[in-house]
């Protein structure tokens, strides 16, 4: 898949801020219930984390401005979301509703 900085996102933790949202629904309730729920990760990965959730939510932005992504990013962030519901440490409040 072309969006790997999504697949970055996404496999790191991050600590409980606020991200602006990135237009693509999809996208932003996979990015809010994982802020949510990245409390629960080993404190260790907080910064590392805190980057690439920042990092990835700019990148979802900018390619979701482009038509031709679009469909693609909705796609993937809902994948996304179903997976780490079922395998993430953090599945359990993943899957939350």
């Amino acid at each position: 898949m072309k969006h790997c900085f999504v697949l970055a996102l996404l496999l790191a933790a991050t600590p409980a801020f606020a991200v602006d949202p990135t237009g693509v629904p999809q996208c932003d309730a996979l990015l809010k219930r994982y802020e949510a729920c990245s409390g629960q990760l080993p404190p260790q990965q907080v910064h590392a984390a805190q980057k690439e959730l920042l990092d990835g939510a700019v990148g979802i932005r900018a390619a979701a401005t482009d038509p031709s992504k679009r469909p693609d990013l909705e796609r993937y962030c809902a994948d996304r979301f179903e997976l780490m519901k079922r395998e993430s440490d953090i599945k359990e409040c993943m899957s939350k509703p």
